[in-house]
């Protein structure tokens, strides 16, 4: 990327297993040197792969990249039942597996595609009057938290070493993969358990194009932000529409409006001032219907 370091942006993120993401926003935090970052996309402290780091009024395309599917290749051990249905929880009950071959496992994945109804684990970082549903199972107090749909885009069985399979899935952003794996084990009559997980993608952003955390936040903060994506590549298939510079102000206050555009109903647009920089985000229609004014009225132009 060449020109002038953006003031904000995004950085993909290789995750290692162990820290949570909080952790590893807060390197991101001390590198960047700015206190305003997020990320788009808990992973859980057992889990690795791509993080979305965000800074900045980059910070405001967050709820945009939940929307992308998200990839995962999930380690599913069967015959062991936990109660963080992963492997870091205490083992509830062991069973056999005589009888789990590959065909029983493809003859049963047909149910776990499409619109399924989750009910996440008592160990998850889900808020319950207020405090995250893991906090009370620690007192000794579980309660699982309400059962909810999401969507499985793709599930497929890659390998099985019984007891072990291994899947590679698309699903809806706040799907749990270790949930689907319990409850996959539950159908097949020998119960499961996720032993590994890695997300492979976030929408367009992959793991092929991620950076270890470890080697990332090293780097001095000028190669980071010369090294992040700019908030107008952020949403690569949204269309974009350039702003004479003359109307940029208006973007920015929310009351452009040019009836020669013709916003298709329905399709969302990125707004780019003629530097190429992110002013807001629209929705078309009859009126356009402003999603995020993201520019800075002393940038545009």
């Amino acid at each position: 990327m060449s020109g002038e370091a953006p003031p904000s942006g995004l950085l993909v993120v290789r995750k290692p297993s162990g820290p949570t993401s909080r952790r590893v926003v807060d390197r991101a935090v001390r590198a960047l040197r700015t206190r305003h970052v997020g990320h788009a996309g808990t992973l859980d402290p057992m889990a690795e792969g791509v993080l979305l780091i965000l800074w900045e009024r980059a910070t405001l395309l967050v709820p945009y990249l939940h929307e992308y599917p998200k990839e995962y290749r999930a380690v599913v051990r069967f015959g062991r039942r936990t109660d963080t249905q992963d492997r870091t929880g205490l083992v509830l009950a062991e069973r056999s597996t005589e009888g789990i071959t590959a065909s029983a496992i493809e003859a049963a994945l047909p149910r776990f595609r499409g619109r399924i109804l989750q009910t996440p684990p008592s160990f998850s970082a889900l808020k319950r009057n207020g405090r995250r549903s893991y906090e009370d199972a620690r007192r000794g107090n579980p309660v699982p938290p309400a059962p909810r749909y999401r969507h499985v885009h793709r599930l497929e069985l890659v390998e099985w070493n019984p007891p072990v399979a291994v899947l590679d899935m698309s699903v809806e952003g706040g799907t749990y993969v270790r949930t689907l794996a319990h409850d996959l084990g539950e159908a097949l009559g020998a119960g499961a358990s996720l032993d590994d997980l890695l997300r492979t993608a976030v929408g367009p952003f992959r793991l092929e194009d991620a950076e270890s955390a470890e080697s990332l936040f090293e780097r001095e903060r000028g190669e980071l932000l010369e090294r992040a994506i700019p908030p107008a590549e952020i949403l690569p298939d949204w269309p974009r529409i350039v702003i004479p510079g003359g109307e940029a102000e208006s973007v920015l206050q929310g009351s452009w409006l040019d009836p020669q555009a013709r916003l298709a109903p329905g399709t969302r647009y990125r707004l780019l001032s003629e530097r190429g920089e992110l002013l807001a985000l629209v929705e078309g229609g009859e009126r356009p219907r402003y999603l995020r004014v993201v520019g800075e009225r002393d940038r545009a132009g």
